[in-house]
């Protein structure tokens, strides 16, 4: 597989950015410490969201969120879409995983506590998406599909697509069941009698099979599970977990 780049900005104050979106005009970044972002029992939920939001320069109303199904389903926002599931689950987009808009100052966000987040902008189009990809999701080829809508509705040159991997359970700590084997046949790596899964790996095959340049794509190499003093980890927590947050927003 072809080597990732390592190229985000760390700030002691929250979050991490990645810097070759950055040079685009575009926000693209994710949460770190112990501040939940989610909806799930989450009684601060529209104050740790103000908090957040408003260190990464995003207005918190504006924010565009998703009812996050672990599927491959993908919504398309636009400006009167701006607002829903910012502070009100019964708002957000139903059944969706990803989000895409070329809309300038409309921020997208999808949540995680595992799974892993994948950014995308188009840098000739200015057409921005994240989505949410754990490993049902990355079963359905969720970044795949992506791509090929940004191909199919928006003309895009799948080497013209940056990318970015946010936080997730690594193949260090990903221990699976036999069945995945079957999903995954070489994503899987076993040590020691065990099975681990790489994320990763899995959606980068996607991304360089649809044609995304390898040196285009960045990876925060952020284990949730080994750095769960810093991100949520549903493996290590269980229901406890909060959620991170991953948003986009091109200006």
């Amino acid at each position: 597989m072809t080597a990732l780049s390592e190229r985000i900005i760390e700030s002691r104050q929250g979050y991490f950015l990645f810097d070759s979106f950055k040079k685009y005009g575009c926000i693209a970044g994710f949460s770190r410490g112990r501040l939940n972002l989610g909806f799930q029992n989450n009684p601060d939920l529209k104050k740790n969201r103000e908090s957040f939001l408003r260190e990464v320069g995003i207005k918190p109303d504006e924010l565009i969120c998703l009812k996050q199904v672990h599927g491959n389903k993908i919504f398309l926002a636009k400006k009167e879409d701006k607002g829903k599931g910012a502070f009100d689950y019964t708002t957000a987009i139903a059944d969706c995983d990803g989000i895409i808009t070329r809309e300038k100052e409309l921020p997208l966000a999808v949540f995680s506590a595992d799974c892993l987040s994948v950014f995308m902008l188009d840098v000739r189009s200015n057409v921005g998406a994240v989505i949410h990809a754990g490993w049902r999701g990355s079963r359905e080829r969720i970044a795949l599909s992506v791509v090929n809508i940004l191909k199919e509705k928006f003309l895009s040159n799948p080497e013209d697509i940056i990318c970015g991997f946010g936080p997730c359970i690594r193949n260090c700590c990903y221990g699976v069941g036999e069945d995945f084997q079957d999903y995954f046949p070489d994503c899987i790596e076993e040590r020691q009698g065990k099975l681990f899964l790489d994320l990763i790996k899995i959606n980068s095959q996607q991304l360089l099979s649809a044609g995304v340049l390898g040196k285009n794509i960045s990876d925060s190499q952020i284990c949730t599970s080994c750095r769960n003093d810093e991100f949520f980890s549903y493996r290590k927590e269980g229901q406890s977990a909060g959620r991170m947050m991953s948003v986009i927003m091109v200006k």
